[in-house]
């Protein structure tokens, strides 16, 4: 199975807001570096989850029924 090409970093602005910084490719194969990078994200406090798609190469159909599924 081919391997995601694809870097999330997770920060956190304040207690109730995170922000996923997303690098690469995002297809099915990043679904468990997003489920990850989601789950660090979202603290019992979070209210707020921020996607910076500032340097994102590439998304497909498949990379955003990954995001739906969160």
């Amino acid at each position: 199975m081919p391997q995601a090409n694809v870097m999330m970093n997770v920060r956190r602005v304040n207690p109730t807001t995170s922000i996923i910084d997303i690098h690469g490719d995002v297809s099915a194969f990043a679904e468990n570096v997003l489920m990850e990078a989601y789950a660090e994200a979202n603290t019992p406090t979070t209210r707020t989850i921020i996607l910076n798609f500032a340097g994102l190469e590439y998304m497909n159909s498949s990379g955003i029924g990954c995001w739906l599924r969160c």
